[in-house]
């Protein structure tokens, strides 16, 4: 589409035009609708349509919500590895984001690696330190890899925080202790 924006001065003999593409905010709006229709279809159960939606939705404009959903949806078919990278690539678009490190922290759990799960808990507990799940989540990482006094100040966080289930934690790992 071709748009004048002002007649040329009577001294000028050529005409100013300018080519404009689709507006940035109507790709953020079609990414944003492709997320929400795969949304709607993850809650149908139907991972291939959710996953066609969510790529759709980066391809029209990369974002955060659209590679975490990618992330999501590799996790629950069981590819890991394609999740982190997927996790990964959100936390571009949204460096602080917490759900994206515990995700991380939950595929690196899967493929049996401790050290990266701890990295990535830690990261989420930095970027949201009243979230009682990620608490409760670091300590039960801690006590697998008998780091017992982190596990109880994390249960202990946990119990503040609400999660009725880090009391019980906390009770069975100072048996240990």
């Amino acid at each position: 589409m071709i748009i004048l924006t002002h007649a040329p001065p009577p001294h000028i003999d050529c005409l100013v035009a300018f080519f404009v593409s689709a507006p940035k905010f109507d790709r953020i709006s079609e990414a944003e609708e492709y997320v929400k229709t795969g949304a709607e279809y993850m809650e149908k159960g139907s991972l291939d349509m959710a996953m066609t939606s969510f790529h759709k939705s980066v391809q029209s404009a990369p974002s955060g919500a659209g590679y975490f959903n990618i992330g999501v949806c590799y996790f629950q078919m069981g590819k890991h590895k394609d999740a982190i990278k997927a996790f990964n690539r959100s936390l571009e678009y949204t460096p602080h984001s917490a759900d994206a490190h515990t995700n991380i922290a939950s595929c690196y759990l899967m493929l049996k690696d401790t050290q990266n799960a701890v990295k990535h808990l830690e990261q989420a507990s930095n970027f949201n330190p009243l979230d009682g799940e990620v608490q409760y989540n670091l300590a039960c990482v801690y006590e697998a890899v008998q780091r017992l006094d982190d596990a109880k100040t994390r249960f202990e966080r946990a119990a503040l925080l609400g999660i009725d289930r880090a009391e019980t934690a906390l009770e069975k790992l100072k048996k240990k202790m």
